[in-house]
């Protein structure tokens, strides 16, 4: 399908879970949504500044070729209803295929920012707010998306390594495109690597295989990271070991859910890092019957002062089922 030129806004702030807290909605007005929940240092300001540019280039490129001038040239793309794609090239094709009203203004809100110790890598996420289009005289419609970057600086510029949208309503239905097709990542365990990559790795495996011994709740608790956030439907963040564990309900009242990564990254100075996988929840339905839902999912890590690795933000949206 044809991109319709969009307005691009950029708003400066001062989650569906991927293995599955009160939406901004249509009120929402430009105010900051969410505190910083850390101060930000010069690399921090650096990689948020680069957040908010991508507004600048979609204005000058237009949306897709201004997106995507965003993008590593691996860069790891999770898009709704879509299995996890990897390249440039792919992702582009994707951005490319989607379809937006003409005159609906699309801006980004970052909530958090926090670059690697060496200022190479780094993450940034928070709301994508579109603003569709009304009749004369009507309020626009808002939808309030959220979204998840992991970011590397090359020569020239910060880059996306891999970003992850989670949307406020379902997603405009979207084949994956044949020019796409051949990109899509194999659902197949991550192999082991070495190093901080490999550390990253097997904290993902451990946390699913928790998650299996004692409950997603319980699991998610405990490989969080102090100040961590999930995306939680309709659309608000749950932040804190014990509130993303009690967002999940009793132990075993929900159904099982069982993940594995199967593509990740880390900093070089070994202490940021991300997973990219695919989960399948398993539940019953009031009547009884069976539900199986498929889920793609982006988790950020990060190394704490005890050397584990513990998750500080977490976010996905569905693939199709296999």
């Amino acid at each position: 399908m044809r991109i319709i030129p969009v307005v691009i806004v950029a708003a400066l702030a001062a989650s569906a879970c991927h293995r599955g807290a009160s939406s901004p909605g249509s009120s929402f007005a430009g105010a900051s949504l969410l505190t910083p929940l850390s101060e930000a240092e010069e690399a921090h300001d650096a990689l948020l500044r680069a957040d908010l540019g991508r507004a600048d280039s979609v204005t000058r490129l237009g949306f897709a070729s201004g997106f995507a001038s965003n993008f590593a040239t691996d860069v790891v793309y999770l898009r709704g209803g879509l299995p996890i794609v990897r390249g440039r090239d792919a992702a582009t094709t994707i951005v490319r295929a989607e379809s937006l009203a003409a005159g609906t203004a699309v801006r980004w809100q970052p909530v958090r920012a926090e670059a690697s110790a060496d200022g190479r890598s780094g993450y940034s996420y928070g709301y994508t707010i579109l603003s569709m289009p009304a009749a004369a005289g009507a309020t626009p419609a808002i939808r309030v998306d959220r979204y998840i970057s992991f970011w590397r600086r090359d020569s020239t510029a910060w880059r996306i390594a891999a970003y992850a949208e989670t949307y406020g309503a379902p997603p405009p239905p979207l084949a994956l495109p044949v020019a796409a097709a051949g990109a899509a990542v194999s659902d197949l365990p991550m192999l082991r690597a070495r190093g901080p990559l490999e550390q990253v790795r097997a904290a993902d495996t451990a946390f699913s295989a928790l998650a299996q011994r004692v409950g997603t709740g319980r699991a998610f608790g405990d490989f969080a990271a102090e100040n961590a956030q999930i995306f939680s439907t309709p659309g608000e963040f749950i932040t804190g070991p014990n509130a993303i564990s009690e967002s999940f309900g009793p132990s075993g009242s929900s159904g099982a859910l069982v993940w594995h990564p199967v593509a990740g990254g880390v900093a070089e100075s070994g202490d940021l890092g991300f997973t990219v996988g695919n989960a399948v929840f398993t539940g019953l339905r009031e009547d009884g019957g069976q539900v199986v839902r498929y889920s793609k999912y982006l988790t950020v890590w990060k190394k704490q002062h005890d050397g584990r690795w513990r998750y500080v933000v977490d976010g996905g949206s569905a693939r199709p089922n296999q």
